[in-house]
């Protein structure tokens, strides 16, 4: 009897644990089908809104014709190409160090895309999600060539202009304080604000991003008289911002970030990518551009999302070389941002 009670006991504890895992699955499917507030928004009105820096040369900043360039900008348009179908569906709301916050979380922008560095108390305190990394930057100052200084530790008693508020202005008053150098850090509102005063003598330096340097370099009045320290004094990695919640639009702000990144590795262009949606056999490369898979339809979108990404604004590679790249007028080599592959540290998960 007690065997037999036991058999039957244990047919009904699996019976039970068949369809408690029957009702996590779907609620499992039931969240994975949740509408997304924000996707919902941007197809009513028919465009993206992307918050971007006021101006820096690589990432985001508008030529004489009032079109929008860089790699931030790129990042928007392929955003805009996987939710719209159209990557020139976008809006660009330029923010500064202070307004970039309060315009992500009032909704003005869906996304933030403007060279901004992860950190845990932003994380942790601003109500945003950082949505992976696209690009490794690392800080650094400009002096003047004719300066002696060409190591942040020589900056001993110099004036350092900074935009406030910034991780630019909190690294550099760490670096110095934890080695006991004296400097003077003057703050403004702005990276151009920052960059004219320094240009003007205001500061003996200026202190930003590498990549950034490279581009504010380009505003000074005689760019040659002025020189990029090549050491570093931090890891600054920089991605996407999202608000909390909507975890569907974060995935696809998350997703279609490492879908051009993907498509590098996988040799992906905009130049081929019709010939490999139709006609190539690896199983990755046909889930990422739709052929197999229904990935699209997982995040609510089309299965052509990444196709259009990719044939209209090019894979992750493509956008660096006329961005920040040899083809730009910056010529930035790709260091930390190249493939994993190929001995950088970007990398994408597998679209699987």
């Amino acid at each position: 009897m007690s065997t037999q009670f036991s058999s039957i006991g244990l047919a009904r504890l699996l019976l039970a644990g068949l369809a408690a895992l029957a009702g996590i699955a779907g609620q499992a499917s039931a969240q994975q089908l949740a509408p997304s507030p924000t996707l919902d928004a941007i197809r009513a009105r028919g465009h993206l809104e992307c918050g971007v820096h006021l101006g820096i040369p690589g990432f985001s900043f508008a030529n004489d014709k009032g079109e929008w360039l860089g790699l931030d900008v790129d990042y928007c348009r392929a955003l805009a190409a996987a939710v719209l179908g159209d990557a020139s569906k976008v809006r660009f709301t330029p923010t500064s160090v202070q307004q970039r916050w309060p315009v992500l979380q009032s909704g003005q922008v869906d996304v933030l895309a403007r060279a901004t560095t992860i950190t845990f108390s932003r994380n942790a305190t601003l109500g945003v999600n950082f949505q992976g990394i696209n690009f490794y930057e690392g800080q650094s100052f400009i002096v003047r060539t004719a300066s002696s200084a060409r190591r942040p530790a020589d900056l001993e008693n110099a004036s350092i202009c900074v935009a406030s508020g910034s991780t630019d202005d909190r690294t550099a008053a760490d670096y110095f304080r934890e080695r006991n150098i004296k400097v003077s850090i003057v703050g403004f509102q702005k990276n151009d604000d920052a960059i004219a005063a320094y240009d003007a003598g205001r500061c003996d330096s200026y202190t930003a991003g590498l990549a950034i340097l490279s581009g504010q370099r380009t505003k000074l009045k005689n760019p040659a008289e002025h020189t990029i320290m090549t050491e570093t004094i931090s890891n600054d990695p920089q991605g996407p911002v999202t608000r909390w919640g909507d975890e569907r639009w974060q995935a696809i702000v998350r997703w279609v970030m490492n879908g051009v990144v993907a498509a590098e590795n996988l040799g992906i262009t905009s130049r081929n990518v019709d010939d490999l949606r139709a006609n190539s056999r690896n199983a990755e490369i046909r889930r990422l551009l739709g052929a197999d898979g229904g990935f699209g339809a997982m995040l609510g979108l089309s299965n052509d999302w990444l196709f259009n990404a990719i044939k209209q604004v090019g894979n992750y590679g493509e956008s660096y070389e006329r961005t920040l790249g040899k083809a730009s007028p910056l010529g930035l080599e790709r260091g930390q941002n190249q493939l994993w592959t190929r001995g950088g540290l970007l990398f994408s998960p597998p679209f699987q």
